[in-house]
């Protein structure tokens, strides 16, 4: 009896090894998707990333709906800014993806006369983003949208921040 379970264990480790060396392969072909023929990494998804106001919202919104290889190329390229937690996960997609000042204007889900921010596709692809990340692939919605709402919360501090010290800066 022992001497079949030992083997049931070593036969569960080595299915084990194979699915993970099955998923790593997968990675790595959806990462080569994402790539030219010429092996370069198409940048159009990197261009449009910084939303600085309701115009690039409203173009990049309309890309992500109407074009699957620019929103998986989003979502890859975003997955990539994986932080030692959540919260830093999260401050570094949205550095990437909005600026302070055009996140001023949101709320998560539109208090204080806000718009809403967790309707949008940049919202759902910060989501996709995130679970894409091997770490965060099964973490709950709350345990992402806390931080975010952290982070959008600040924006008007991060701004009042920033130029206070370029009023200093000025004045030296």
């Amino acid at each position: 009896m022992k001497h079949d379970l030992k083997n049931i264990q070593e036969s569960i480790d080595n299915l084990f090894a194979v699915q993970q060396q099955i998923l790593d392969k997968l990675n790595n072909f959806k990462l080569s998707e994402a790539l030219n023929f010429d092996g370069s990494f198409d940048n159009t998804a990197d261009d449009m990333l910084h939303i600085n106001n309701d115009a690039d919202l409203d173009i990049v919104e309309d890309k992500l709906t109407k074009e699957q290889t620019f929103r998986s190329k989003v979502v890859l390229e975003l997955s990539r800014l994986t932080g030692s937690n959540m919260s830093e996960t999260v401050r570094k997609i949205m550095q990437k993806l909005l600026t302070d000042n055009f996140l001023a204007n949101y709320s998560y889900i539109g208090f204080k006369g806000k718009k809403q921010f967790s309707s949008l596709q940049t919202c759902r692809i910060i989501f996709e983003s995130i679970r894409k990340m091997r770490q965060y692939k099964d973490v709950s919605d709350i345990e992402i949208e806390k931080p975010l709402k952290n982070w959008m919360a600040q924006s008007s501090a991060r701004i009042k921040k920033t130029t206070e010290k370029s009023s200093i800066s000025d004045k030296s």
